[in-house]
């Protein structure tokens, strides 16, 4: 199976997104080449969210199986309206908010460790600036790729079942993924 993921900008995310992809993937037993949209290169959610551009896209990779847009939520109310209308448009579509960003996901890997309380981190609407990038600072190493998120995603093998458990979205969308799978309209 292969699969592109479309973040809101990739010189970050994607060292969270692909091993995030590649493990709920592998839940759902399958073995898929997972890579992350560079070209074009999105500038935000904007662009993220633009059924024309991901339109675009889509024509643009005509052999890929499953295209995932994971972004932000960013607190914003209106963000879940506009990911289930974009993702009305396209059958091979999937759109995952992250509450409230992607960022969150990588500290479910290391809740454990973290000082704050789970439920702190969940609702706060900056938790990139307030707990992941203190976080990095502290722990991953300086020269690291991602600024040390693809350090802190070598945990997610051995807490995958806490990061689903922790992140509800991330669980909803495998649910939805089995769910397309299982109606035939994923193909290998």
């Amino acid at each position: 199976m292969k699969v592109l993921v479309i973040p809101e900008d990739p010189t970050l995310d994607q060292y969270i997104l692909k091993p995030i992809v590649e493990r709920l993937l592998a839940d759902l037993g399958k073995q898929a080449r997972v890579q992350v949209l560079s070209r074009p290169r999105l500038r935000g959610i904007a662009q993220a969210l633009d059924a024309t551009i991901i339109a675009d896209v889509i024509q643009t990779y005509p052999m890929v199986d499953l295209f995932l847009i994971m972004v932000d939520r960013d607190g914003d109310p209106k963000r879940p309206e506009r990911a289930t209308v974009l993702e009305s448009t396209q059958q091979r579509l999937f759109v995952c908010l992250a509450i409230e960003e992607i960022e969150v996901w990588m500290l479910a890997a290391h809740r454990d460790t973290l000082s704050d309380a789970w439920s702190e981190i969940r609702r706060e609407h900056h938790p990139k600036e307030r707990y992941a990038h203190p976080f990095l600072a502290e722990r991953a190493p300086k020269l690291d790729p991602g600024q040390g998120r693809a350090w802190a995603m070598r945990e997610l093998a051995g807490k995958w079942k806490g990061v689903l458990g922790a992140c509800d979205e991330l669980e909803g969308l495998k649910h939805r993924l089995h769910e397309w799978m299982q109606q035939g309209t994923g193909r290998a």
